[in-house]
């Protein structure tokens, strides 16, 4: 599973809590750090981290509830949506194994029995349950997985990103408004390094972290910025 950047310490605890809502753009960056690979539904791993992220995000975006508006809510309820649309096609991806792994179990065990018993054929009595439910549960996977992409590119993911932006813009002082997004910014997995290199700033110092979305469909160039 992979591992969220420890934002607690790109937050001000001294200061209102809206100061600190950029943190909002870290963990939805994480989220869409997955988005390539979800155009293949073979990508077991990389969809159960985009949950895991999308998770991360939606809890973080629940405690900044209180500070802002309509659109954040709505923001904050299309995260939901991506979380268990993902969940349901993680549920069919830990069923299926266990189901399959039970299947080969019985029928072994009904082999050995048969052979017991003379030789003759098994009833694999097993497989007229487990057969047909695994074959079903494919099938709802697959529809489930279609179904999230088609979600996911009706967001679409680039204006989704702009969207969460302007929802956490400060409206009262304009001069406290985030950066213009830029093209060439250092990468998301900067905030973990920085977190690494001990160079991210204090709690006195006000950090802004403002990943910019993607040049393409499937989520924002990773972007995290510090000030200097």
């Amino acid at each position: 599973m992979a591992k969220g950047v420890p934002v607690y310490k790109l937050t001000q605890p001294d200061a209102p809590l809206r100061d600190s809502a950029h943190v909002i753009l870290v963990r939805l960056q994480e989220m869409y750090d997955f988005a390539p690979a979800i155009r293949d539904p073979a990508n077991v791993e990389e969809l159960h981290n985009l949950r895991i992220a999308a998770k991360r995000l939606r809890y973080t975006m629940e405690i900044f509830t209180p500070c802002f508006g309509g659109d954040f809510a709505k923001c904050l309820k299309t995260v939901e949506q991506i979380q268990e649309r993902v969940g349901q096609i993680h549920d069919a991806d830990v069923l299926l194994p266990l189901l399959i792994a039970t299947l080969e179990k019985e029928t072994e065990r009904e082999r050995k029995r048969a052979l017991r018993k003379g030789g003759g054929p098994p009833e694999f009595l097993a497989a007229e349950g487990l057969a047909p439910l695994i074959a079903r549960t494919r099938a709802e996977r697959e529809r489930l997985y279609h179904e999230f992409i088609a979600f996911w590119d009706a967001l679409p993911p680039d204006d989704f990103f702009a969207r969460v932006q302007r929802a956490i813009q400060p409206t009262d002082r304009t001069d406290e408004a985030l950066p213009a997004r830029k093209k060439d910014s250092a990468p998301a997995s900067a905030a973990a390094a920085a977190l690494k290199n001990g160079s991210v700033p204090s709690d006195t110092d006000t950090p802004v972290a403002t990943p910019p979305p993607p040049a393409g469909g499937t989520g924002p160039a990773p972007s995290t910025t510090t000030p200097q």
